[in-house]
């Protein structure tokens, strides 16, 4: 992934421009990207609950999951407000409309991504999946809430 970010980053800040084949198929990938992330954390979380019927993993508490998820949503962001307004006090060149914006990505569900980098690192997936599941259906709210702090 870190490849692919720089190797982005220096095409954009060069200029370069993909063939119109090339650009097409990525324009495909990046189409299909987020279908793929859901139906990935859905084979995570049926295999590990699978694994745990089988007793070769262990059941994921909701004591594990839920403090993560509080942490994420709900810490993250108010973190993020308050050390904006920590640096804008200090006179630092920070717009509200930066400030918004970094808040709001605060807000953000837990990506996807950490559920492969949690396989491949050799984490608990069934409990990083349950964490995205969880922390993206209650972003429903909790970002919803923030964007009306943020805007209001």
């Amino acid at each position: 992934m870190l490849w692919a970010i720089l190797t982005g980053a220096l095409a954009s800040a060069f200029g370069l421009v993909l063939p119109v084949p090339v650009d097409a198929t990525l324009g495909l990938l990046a189409d299909c990207a987020s279908p793929v992330a859901l139906f990935t954390i859905g084979a995570v979380l049926a295999r590990s609950q699978i694994m745990a019927q089988e007793g070769q993993a262990p059941t994921v508490p909701w004591s594990d999951v839920l403090p993560v998820v509080a942490i994420k949503l709900l810490i993250h962001p108010l973190l993020v407000l308050a050390a904006g307004l920590f640096a804008q006090a200090m006179d630092a060149p920070l717009a509200d409309s930066a400030l918004t914006v970094m808040v709001l990505v605060a807000a953000l569900p837990s990506a996807s991504n950490v559920s492969m980098l949690a396989e491949r690192f050799g984490a608990n997936n069934g409990r990083i999946a349950r964490i995205i599941l969880v922390s993206t259906a209650m972003a429903f709210f909790t970002f919803a809430a923030a964007v009306a702090l943020m805007t209001g």
